[in-house]
């Protein structure tokens, strides 16, 4: 309601893939140690980003619902909720991807599109 789809391990910063799974493939089209490291660096800040972006909401879930459980809350706390879920994703999203964009610079564009290819095109019927 408030927070939008929650994606498990997958991020979809990664591509739908999870941090073991990017740093995985960070190692293998990475040829330099250093920016392997500072790569691999970089996903643990996002990864760790998006825990804490899932702990904010967790909580936000807790009091959401205790919220209708009383049944007496009015409109009002309600657009707090509200304003409240928009911020932690604001906030949670600059993060990530000001941290993306920084290993979008340490890398080249053929690395860069390894780690993250453009996304295809659904064929018919799908």
């Amino acid at each position: 309601m408030f927070l939008g789809g929650r994606g498990g391990g997958d991020l979809w910063f990664f591509g739908g893939r999870t941090p073991h799974q990017m740093s995985a493939e960070g190692a293998k089209v990475v040829p330099d140690e250093e920016l392997q490291n500072a790569t691999r660096y970089n996903l643990e800040l996002i990864e760790k980003e998006y825990k804490n972006l899932e702990s904010q909401r967790t909580s936000l879930e807790k009091d959401v619902l205790a919220a209708l459980e009383r049944h007496d809350t009015t409109s009002d706390q309600f657009h707090t909720f509200q304003t409240r879920a928009d911020a932690i994703n604001a906030s949670a999203t600059e993060k990530m991807l000001d941290v993306r964009f920084l290993i979008r610079e340490q890398l080249s564009e053929v690395q860069w599109r390894s780690l993250f290819p453009p996304p295809t095109a659904p064929r018919a019927g799908e």
